[in-house]
């Protein structure tokens, strides 16, 4: 708590003063405040009972700064118009700032699209621009990037980064398509469906060998019937029925909440690396990047902590 507020137990204290000393008048400090003139009396007798000081000399009709009010009435005058003068300025930068922002596709289209209408209903005056980037290894400084994410241990040189999510990554296929081809209960029976692959071109993702592997399915050679160029349309094609693919848990959270996904069996990958969002270091955040990261983090927190 801030020691002002031993002498001041409530800032409307200073407005109400403000107006009636800048209107002469507790009645016309009364319309603009829009509450009643005993209100205004009221509040400037608990703030002079408060302080200590008489605030104002009250004769006949006439209402008059003492001494003390009329300098107290010029501190909070120049305070207020230092704080108005702050607000306007942080505003008309972040309404300046155009916040650059790169993610991979599968992340824009399945995590922050459905959740950025609340940033902007929160945030209005801040712009992105948001670019697709089909690599972890962007120079941010370089590409002229406010914000981004990359997967690892954290430990890059010449960035800040934030623990975003865990990796974590299961099969994942649409409930008509487990209806129709029945329940699986072990790693190795998928090897009976058809999977979805993914192959990015400067991107390495886990892939379908691996996972098995880790799961101590032996696996020599996989069927190559379904290859797509990136992890958002083997995604899609599980939602459309096509076979299994591999989901990481934060981005196809969604489609499972909605029931347009399934786990057909909770066998969990986790590969022990962390998705980080990432800021240059080499040049001071935008305002709004900084809104925009702690935003992306608390939905993060929100989203792990409400997921079943």
């Amino acid at each position: 708590m801030h020691r002002l507020r031993s002498l001041v137990p409530s800032a409307n204290y200073l407005f109400v003063f403000e107006a009636a000393a800048r209107r002469g008048s507790f009645t016309a400090a009364a319309e603009e405040l829009n509450v009643s003139q005993p209100a205004v009396s009221k509040t400037i007798k608990l703030l002079e009972e408060a302080t200590g000081l008489q605030l104002f000399r009250r004769e006949h009709k006439r209402l008059e700064l003492t001494a003390e009010g009329l300098r107290f009435y010029k501190e909070i005058q120049q305070s207020f118009d230092h704080l108005h003068m702050v607000l306007t300025s942080l505003r008309r930068q972040l309404s300046k700032d155009t916040v650059r922002v790169s993610f991979s596709t599968s992340f824009i289209q399945l995590w922050l699209l459905p959740r950025l209408k609340g940033f902007k209903a929160k945030y209005p005056d801040v712009s992105l621009h948001i670019a697709e980037s089909s690599r972890d290894d962007q120079d941010l400084i370089v590409e002229d990037i406010d914000l981004s994410a990359r997967l690892g241990r954290g430990e890059w040189p010449g960035v800040h980064a934030w623990e975003f999510v865990t990796e974590e990554i299961l099969p994942v296929c649409s409930p008509e398509y487990l209806r129709e081809r029945g329940p699986i209960s072990t790693p190795a029976q998928l090897l009976k469906h058809p999977l979805l692959h993914f192959e990015e071109r400067h991107r390495t993702r886990l892939g379908w060998k691996k996972w098995m592997m880790h799961h101590s399915v032996p696996v020599t050679k996989l069927d190559l019937d379904a290859v797509f160029t990136d992890a958002l349309a083997s995604i899609e094609a599980a939602v459309h029925g096509h076979g299994i693919a591999l989901g990481w848990k934060h981005l196809v959270q969604d489609h499972v909440r909605a029931g347009r996904l399934v786990y057909p069996l909770k066998s969990v990958y986790r590969s022990g690396e962390t998705i980080f969002l990432v800021m240059p270091a080499q040049r001071p955040p935008k305002p709004g990047a900084l809104l925009f990261r702690d935003w992306l983090l608390q939905q993060s927190a929100d989203a792990a902590f409400s997921f079943e």
